[in-house]
């Protein structure tokens, strides 16, 4: 598999299934979603008022800012209170028990 432009983020067994958690990758804050063997990567600020997600605000495929309910689907990006805003998402490999994130 071609990881040209990935790097690395965590090791798939240190993430709980159905969890979310906060890495760094480069010098970049990103949430990382498990969901059974895939993993989706987001951006860490919500689009509507620029607030820090909680990763214990991740329920399913949507996580929701603490501070007006915002909810974002964490596999596309779309808020679903406003089409229109979008959560930044990244390109994630999981190879070999490692998570593998894209950021440009």
């Amino acid at each position: 598999m071609d990881l040209a432009g990935f790097k690395k983020a965590a090791n798939l067994q240190d993430m709980e299934d159905g969890k979310s958690i906060e890495v760094e990758v480069g010098p970049l804050p990103i949430l990382l979603h498990r969901r059974g063997d895939q993993v989706f990567a987001t951006g860490i600020y919500c689009p509507h008022a620029d607030v820090r997600l909680d990763p214990r605000n991740c329920f399913d495929d949507l996580i929701i800012c603490k501070a007006h309910g915002y909810k974002s689907n964490i596999r596309t990006g779309v808020c679903l209170n406003e089409p229109d805003l979008k959560l930044p998402t990244y390109s994630t490999i999981v190879e070999k028990g490692e998570i593998w994130v894209k950021l440009y």
